[in-house]
């Protein structure tokens, strides 16, 4: 069976760089009208993604990554589904070839975690760690790897596709193994979380995708959310004065020590500030604009939500190849409403997520590591304000686009289709705004003014003018 596979990855990955950086202007995750470049390409992929079950278990790409929770799962969205949802397909009743070591449904149903086979399928009984499933939004500016392998990494990947890296896995210790490219991300997605069996047998336990499916699931996938990166965080300004002070404090205003936010998160995306001198302290070294792997070593803490659940069924994960704890840098823009967070669900809210980083890290070990960034208690909290309001500014961007690419569509399926994701857009800036206590006297009414009317197509256009007025209530660019 591997050898099959990797034969086929050797045919597959030799082209797959032309698409990948073919010009695509798609701007959000919805079904594109006829006229938009690559339409037909990107809304194949779409029906691919939704629809196929390439012959396996009954899951889809879309089983894991539902449009409309930001292409992740999270025990909030799983409790929602029905016993017969695909998603549980281990607890199915006897004789059920997955119900042992292919989930485990404590860890799925209670932290949002799904298994992975990351080193290969030699031992899945015992060789496998337990990882939350990254959104998809914004992939396109959050790919590059860094030149060289100067981060730490021995092996592929050749693009970022999410947490260590390794993706979906094929055989990754093979003589010709995967290039750790979006399109073996797919591929790997099919034979880890598809399969009918363990064996993973192509043709009994699932089917291979044709290249054109994979071109097709790439273009899609590359669609999703933003298309370049965001404003300059040096010139833009947030009207709420917390999330302005989260801003500067992002930047390293007032912080102690030299790190800051965005030496890391270079305005909000996954890739370094080219331009920030990292201490000698941290390492790998990063110093240019890609998308580099650290080792913050959250893996490790005591009392996470997989240990506390059950810590058993809960090994510690390596990162990227073996014994690195190597991870990919993940973007925040689109981090308020995408939790819970890190690549295996430890931490529910954004706040949170920024207390890591200031505060000291009590591992597993016993070990007690220093902050990374220096902020104070207040300080936590304006970051947190300021990525709210950037999370929520890109919701509104997303739903005025869906709902702009729902009136150039015709088929009345289809225009709903991009409503009911524009909703839940618009759910997502009302949810992160309200959780933060923001933007409750300008910005939340309009909001909620503009999800009634965003539900119908006779009131859409007029969803879409008030959503534009939000987005200068929210952030002051330059003009």
């Amino acid at each position: 069976m591997l050898h099959y596979c990797r034969n086929y990855l050797i045919a597959l990955t030799a082209g797959s760089a032309c698409l990948l950086f073919s010009p695509l202007t798609a701007l959000a995750t919805g079904i594109l009208p006829p006229g938009a470049p690559n339409a037909a390409l990107v809304n194949a992929g779409r029906r691919i993604f939704f629809n196929e079950t390439f012959d396996g278990n009954g899951r889809t790409c879309g089983t894991c990554h539902p449009a409309t929770n930001n292409f992740t799962i999270d025990p909030k969205f799983i409790a929602t589904l029905p016993a017969d949802d695909p998603l549980f397909v281990a607890e199915r009743p006897e004789p059920n070839p997955l119900s042992e070591h292919f989930e485990n449904p404590r860890l799925m149903r209670g932290a949002g975690l799904i298994k992975e086979n990351t080193n290969g399928f030699a031992a899945p009984e015992t060789d496998f760690t337990m990882r939350s499933v990254p959104h998809l939004n914004a992939l396109r500016v959050s790919l590059l790897a860094p030149t060289g392998g100067n981060d730490g990494t021995t092996l592929p990947p050749d693009q970022r596709t999410g947490w260590s890296g390794d993706g979906a896995p094929v055989a990754p210790d093979a003589p010709l193994a995967p290039h750790g490219t979006l399109r073996d991300f797919s591929l790997g997605a099919i034979i880890q979380h598809l399969t009918k069996s363990l064996h993973r047998e192509p043709g009994v336990d699932f089917r291979l995708p044709t290249d054109y499916e994979l071109d097709a699931l790439e273009a899609y996938m590359l669609s999703l959310g933003r298309q370049e990166e965001y404003d300059d965080f040096h010139t833009i300004h947030m009207k709420d004065p917390r999330a302005e002070r989260g801003r500067l404090n992002y930047l390293g205003v007032g912080v102690a020590g030299t790190l800051n936010c965005n030496a890391c998160h270079f305005n909000g995306g996954a890739n370094t500030d080219p331009n920030f001198d990292f201490p000698a302290t941290v390492t790998p070294p990063a110093f240019e604009l890609s998308n580099r792997s650290f080792a913050p070593r959250v893996e490790e803490l005591v009392d996470q939500p997989g240990d506390v659940i059950d810590s058993s069924g809960n090994p510690f994960d390596d990162g990227f190849g073996h014994g690195t704890s190597l991870f990919n840098v993940p973007t925040v823009i689109e981090a308020a409403d995408s939790g819970p967070f890190f690549h295996a669900n430890q931490i529910d809210t954004v706040e949170g997520l920024v207390a890591f980083y200031s505060s000291q890290r009590h591992l597993r070990n016993g070990q007690v590591l220093p902050p990374i960034v220096g902020l104070n208690g207040a300080q936590v909290a304006n970051v947190g304000a300021f990525l709210r309001v950037l999370n929520a500014d890109e919701n509104v961007r997303s739903a005025i686009t869906l709902i702009g690419q729902a009136e150039q569509i015709y088929k009345r399926r289809d225009r709903k289709t991009n409503l009911r994701i524009a909703v839940s857009e618009i759910d997502d800036a009302l949810e992160v705004l309200q959780g933060g206590n923001l933007h409750y006297s300008d910005a939340i009414p309009v909001l909620k003014k503009a999800r009634r009317l965003a539900r119908y197509p006779v009131t859409m256009s007029r969803a879409k003018r008030l959503l534009a007025s939000v987005r200068p209530m929210l952030i002051e660019r330059p003009h």
